[in-house]
């Protein structure tokens, strides 16, 4: 079994470099959600490359219920994160924004170390049904709680700002994500729980699974927002009595809104807190009131809503 379980490590490991790689080759300009997915799923990598090369060299794992391997866990949870909130919401993540979603970890590690200062003993078990009869010391309490934790931020991907009109995804992408996310945390709850090296050998089918799902739903299966200019034009060819004025005034604007949203995704105009209506229709070599118009005609209350 313990052939197995390290055969079964370094396949996982394999397969999910293969996935970053493929994830990495196949990222868009203009977007970050698949150079981010293929980090996440990189990092996973390095975790499985480091267990199965101490595994080799006969050093004893760090038991999984111990506090660094539970604030690991924590801090995977919430890269896996980042990436629905990139897709969801283009751009939202800065450096700033990061941080304040990896400070959890932050403050987990914190509490930690100033507890090992104070004295407290984290006695080494092997599962958390072994912690259960001591759950009244400070220790076990703490790993409880960490372990409670894990499933929190999976809640965090229904509170994402969404983007109406950039449709990067629908609701059926979020909720397929979701669920695969979930169960790859309940399947590490698991391993948490029982002490028993078929479940332990069983997670990483499961973990490289799931994985390897939201890789094929990031390649082939989540919905990319059509052009504009190719939603105007299908509007212009089902409406063929309307007026020659009107419809070279619908091509000017699909004109104007396509050189508007080339010209956002490629400097990411959007990200400087100076622009202002004015300064973007000098780039766009047209005036404010037209910019204005044609914002509107395309689903914004205004140019405000349009950068937000």
């Amino acid at each position: 079994m313990h052939n197995i379980y390290l055969a079964t490590i370094f396949a996982g490991a394999l397969i999910c470099l293969l996935a970053s790689l493929l994830l990495f080759s196949r990222r868009k300009d203009g977007e970050r959600s698949r150079t981010i997915l293929s980090c996440i799923v990189f990092f996973s990598v390095f975790n499985y490359i480091t267990r199965f090369i101490n595994l080799i060299n006969g050093e004893v794992p760090q038991l999984i219920v111990s506090v660094p391997m539970l604030v690991l866990a924590i801090f995977m949870v919430i890269s896996y994160i980042m990436y629905p909130i990139e897709v969801i919401s283009p751009g939202w993540l800065n450096f700033r924004r990061i941080l304040k979603l990896y400070s959890p970890c932050l403050f987990i590690l914190v509490t930690y170390k100033i507890s090992l200062w104070a004295n407290v003993e984290y006695k080494p078990y092997n599962t958390l049904f072994d912690m259960i009869p001591h759950v009244g010391n400070f220790d076990v309490l703490f790993r409880f709680m960490l372990a409670f934790l894990i499933f929190m931020p999976i809640l965090f991907i229904f509170f994402i700002p969404y983007t109406r009109r950039y449709n990067n995804t629908d609701y059926v992408w979020m909720r397929k994500y979701v669920f695969t996310l979930s169960l790859n945390t309940l399947a590490y709850i698991l391993v948490l729980t029982f002490e028993d090296p078929i479940v332990r050998t069983l997670y990483y089918y499961v973990s490289v699974g799931c994985s390897l799902y939201i890789a094929y739903m990031e390649l082939f299966v989540r919905l990319i927002r059509k052009p504009v200019a190719t939603e105007t034009a299908l509007k212009i060819e089902e409406e063929p009595t309307t007026p020659c004025t009107e419809s070279f005034s619908k091509v000017k604007n699909t004109i104007l809104i396509e050189r508007l949203n080339a010209y956002m995704e490629n400097t990411f105009a959007w990200r400087d807190p100076d622009l202002s209506l004015n300064t973007l229709a000098q780039a766009l070599c047209t005036n404010r009131t037209t910019l204005n118009q044609v914002i509107q005609d395309n689903g914004y209350e205004s140019y405000t809503a349009y950068i937000n």
